[in-house]
């Protein structure tokens, strides 16, 4: 709750500063023309300039507003099977979760993500088995996806790092977005999925770590679990026909 407030308080805040500088800017229009006083040439004069300043101020609240929308747009939601698909390569752990996390190397907003991962392996460690697996899709070469966000993953102690060619694990798993997290038992039940962020590339804390580091650290909780826990996924999308191509980079 305390992390919603502070989310909204923040979108508010952008809003205000955004209104606040176009008012600033008409308050300097009357200094522009000189301290003297009023007369009706130098308001007509004075009108074009009062006008154009209106419609900036008017063009920065909406840009504002669209960016803020933006970032807390999730994305499309993942629906992976109930128990852990038999075909996976992922070697699945008898003995503890087994995390699977999917990104797409060059979205920006999975870098959020990835640190996100990274602080709850902190906690966790030995108590999780952990993977990363980077979309590659088929026509691209092998180092499309080892970019800045694979090596932050690899750098992750106790997280394997995989190259998912063709999105091979990600549909398995039935993956659409990227940062798409999914959580199961060591018997093979699905726990949780979902994202480890409250917005676009937005870092502190938030539901799905929290409800994956109490998922990992205790047991009774995996063992009472039902229904399965899921929180929103904020990235770009996995297979969108613009984020399959090397030239492009995912929406920003």
């Amino acid at each position: 709750m305390k992390s919603e407030l502070k989310r909204k308080g923040y979108c508010r805040q952008l809003s205000f500063q955004a209104f606040r500088r176009g008012a600033l800017a008409l308050l300097r229009i009357p200094l522009a023309a000189g301290t003297g006083a009023p007369d009706r040439s130098s308001a007509q004069s004075s009108f074009p300039t009062i006008v154009a300043a209106l419609i900036w101020l008017g063009v920065t609240v909406t840009a504002t507003l669209l960016m803020v929308a933006y970032a807390n747009a999730p994305g499309q939601p993942g629906s992976p099977p109930m128990t852990w698909p038999k075909s996976s390569q992922v070697p699945r752990d008898a003995d503890h979760p087994t995390l699977v996390m999917f990104v797409h190397p060059h979205c920006p907003c999975s870098k959020a993500s990835i640190s996100e991962l990274a602080l709850l392996m902190t906690y966790c460690r030995e108590q999780i088995n952990a993977h990363v697996f980077f979309l590659k899709p088929a026509q691209m070469a092998q180092d499309w996806a080892l970019t800045a966000s694979w090596r932050e993953a690899s750098a992750i102690p106790y997280v394997t790092v995989h190259c998912d060619e063709a999105g091979r694990e990600a549909q398995l798993f039935h993956a659409a977005t990227s940062g798409d997290t999914v959580l199961y038992d060591a018997k093979g039940n699905l726990l949780f999925h979902g994202g480890m962020t409250i917005s676009r590339g937005h870092l502190g804390d938030n539901p799905g770590r929290s409800l994956l580091q109490t998922l990992v650290l205790d047991q009774s909780a995996q063992q009472t679990q039902n229904p399965v826990l899921h929180t929103p996924v904020f990235g770009c999308s996995l297979f969108e026909a613009e984020c399959q191509k090397g030239s492009v980079e995912c929406k920003q």
